[in-house]
């Protein structure tokens, strides 16, 4: 009798392991699919696959949970690039430069404006806020690139191509939450 529940019992925790097992691997499937979804969409596939596998918390990747990433990590390079460019501005010689800095300032200040307020968006559920705030976002990302033109500098082209990967990965992740 012993021998028969201790067969069963091991059939049984073997039948669970195996289930916990596919359904880990089907989790980590459908976590790698969401987050590939999104990155085929940026510009750069790699740098958006290595981002988010770099910071996303442990699976299951909840769609909300990969918005809110995005955003904080937007936040993140933004004030990063801002704090660069407004000591750039300050190290300026000529007018001119000093000028198509204070463009990229401004711009950089509204994103950050615009990427608190998606924050704020997305911990109230307020879809519509979120992707007014968020739809205005890559054009600031632009105009710093098209005020500075033929002079920016390598340090700002990769910071503002980054920026404007995290700020699409932000817009496409959204698009993917339940409205």
């Amino acid at each position: 009798m012993t021998y028969i529940f201790t067969s069963y019992f091991y059939l049984l925790v073997f039948v669970t392991n195996i289930f916990n097992f596919q359904t880990s691997f089907c989790d980590l499937e459908a976590d790698e699919a969401l987050i590939t979804d999104i990155c085929e969409q940026v510009q750069d596939l790699t740098f958006c696959l290595i981002t988010f596998r770099q910071f996303l918390p442990t699976h299951p990747y909840d769609p909300e949970e990969v918005m809110r990433t995005a955003i904080c990590l937007s936040l993140q390079y933004a004030n990063y690039n801002h704090d660069f460019i407004i000591k750039a501005k300050a190290e300026a010689k000529d007018r001119l430069t000093q000028d198509l800095y204070a463009i990229c300032d401004t711009s950089y200040g509204l994103l950050i404006s615009e990427l608190q307020d998606s924050i704020q968006s997305l911990a109230n559920k307020d879809y519509s806020g979120l992707e007014n705030s968020l739809s205005k976002c890559p054009r600031f990302v632009s105009d710093c690139q098209n005020a500075l033109g033929d002079m920016t500098t390598p340090q700002i082209l990769d910071g503002s191509k980054k920026q404007a990967d995290i700020v699409s990965m932000s817009i496409i992740a959204e698009v993917l939450i339940q409205k």
